[in-house]
């Protein structure tokens, strides 16, 4: 009897923190927790104080409020814009017709009389076929930069939404991890002074502060990752640099499959990069059009209306002046103009290209993740959740050790990290893949 008195004293308080400990729920699995299972043979800890990243002052946000707020003042869709509407301006400037000149003109002037003195009045004259063909060029070029900022806005929302996953991943994280954290140093207090009467041995006790330095560090490194995470989530949605977010959305759980049959498709169609490649071709053919009315003739008229005074009448001369075109037939700039167009039209070719290698990498990825996390929500984390469910129920009979029970405690929780690892990767993957495989809206427009 007093050896079953101290094996029962060597593990009755590990596990009196482990069911005083509340467990993080599980939307997956609609189980019990273990705070609801038979207590009555073990003595209760009272509950461990709110601390870490659950009492940070945090600002809460939904994954649409994001979304919403991804392209507000963004510093590059504000350029693109910009630089779209700027070639409002400049449609209307290629239509203008040439502005008429006003001159002054004295003739056959001597030191007695005053000769003939009038005014001129000059008008060059441009085909509407040229500035037809200016304003249509410069209207290509406004919708391929319509283009560019839709490139530029796309982006802007994938990165808030593929940053917001890390936040919200990295925030259950360390939940999982600071709960492991403290039960491990709880129990690290209990061995300790089980260790001083000897009723333990200095190798277990010295295992166990292994583990507890082993979940600190990671615990410290997630919380890292949090609010690094916040910042740059802070930084793309303009708000202040120092306030930690909280996404409330239950990105747990798994969302439908995408259409794979369908998907690159789907992607094809809505790519603003592809469009803007399309919008540059028919705005090199514009401008090869353009070029071939530049070669068409400009001339200038004039008309003078001056009074002789000699014969003290007024004088009229209308005159035209027509540029002959024997050297300079605009011949340079067509061919400039041609070579244009067949580089646009191969761009669009290096474009589908880029696109479908981006796809398959993407896919890939998309693919892997989702194939481990539909095999740890089906598999792995239901039986990790048995084994620590077995783990306590063999403890409560006397058969496990407060050792085994903690070991089948870190399992799980490793496994709720390595879960949520995947669906982050999961869902950064589906982001771009839904957002036409865009990202960087930082950098420098075009940069690719």
């Amino acid at each position: 009897m007093e050896k079953r008195g101290k094996k029962f004293l060597l593990h009755w308080s590990p596990i009196a923190i482990l069911v005083g400990l509340t467990f993080p729920s599980d939307p997956i699995f609609a189980q019990q927790p273990l705070t609801a299972l038979p207590q009555n043979q073990y003595q209760v800890a009272a509950p461990l104080p709110v601390t870490g990243v659950v009492a940070w002052p945090k600002r809460t946000m939904t994954l649409a409020e994001v979304g919403g707020r991804a392209t507000h003042n963004h510093p590059a869709v504000q350029q693109a814009q910009r630089q779209a509407e700027a070639l409002r301006g400049a449609w209307v400037q290629a239509g203008l017709r040439p502005n008429p000149l006003v001159g002054y003109s004295a003739e056959d002037m001597t030191g007695t009389h005053a000769g003939t003195q009038g005014i001129t009045f000059s008008q060059p004259i441009t085909p509407r076929v040229k500035l037809d063909a200016r304003q249509t060029a410069v209207d290509r070029e406004y919708q391929a930069a319509l283009q560019a900022y839709q490139i530029q806005y796309q982006k802007a929302v994938n990165d808030a939404m593929l940053t917001a996953y890390r936040v919200a991943f990295s925030y259950q994280k360390c939940l999982i991890l600071e709960e492991l954290t403290q039960l491990f140093q709880e129990s690290q207090q209990v061995w300790g002074g089980l260790l001083q009467s000897q009723e333990i041995g200095r190798p277990a006790f010295l295992d166990l502060k292994i583990q507890v330095e082993r979940t600190r560090i990671a615990l410290k490194d997630e919380e890292i990752v949090y609010r690094t995470a916040c910042k740059e989530l802070a930084i793309l949605l303009a708000l202040p640099a120092d306030e930690l977010l909280e996404i409330t959305d239950p990105v747990e759980m798994l969302t439908p499959a995408l259409n794979e049959e369908t998907l690159f498709a789907e992607i094809q169609s809505s790519s603003p990069e592809l469009r803007q490649a399309y919008a540059e071709v028919e705005t090199a053919k514009a401008r090869l059009k353009q070029q071939g009315a530049e070669a068409k003739m400009d001339y200038d008229t004039d008309a003078k209306i001056a009074y002789n005074t000699d014969t003290r009448q007024t004088e009229f001369s209308l005159g035209v002046a027509v540029p002959i075109r024997i050297f300079d037939r605009n011949q340079g700039n067509i061919q400039r103009a041609r070579s244009e167009l067949a580089a646009s039209q191969r761009n669009v070719e290096r474009l589908e290209w880029l696109l479908a290698q981006r796809y398959e990498r993407q896919l890939g990825e998309y693919q892997t993740a989702r194939n481990r996390v539909v095999s740890y929500r089906e598999n792995i984390l239901p039986d990790a959740r048995e084994l620590l469910d077995s783990a306590l129920a063999a403890h409560r009979r006397g058969e496990y050790g407060s050792h085994e029970l903690l070991e089948a405690k870190r399992t799980y929780s490793t496994v709720q990290v390595e879960y949520l690892d995947n669906l982050n990767a999961l869902m950064e993957s589906q982001v771009l893949l839904q957002g036409a495989l865009l990202s960087g809206g930082l950098e420098r427009p075009g940069a690719e």
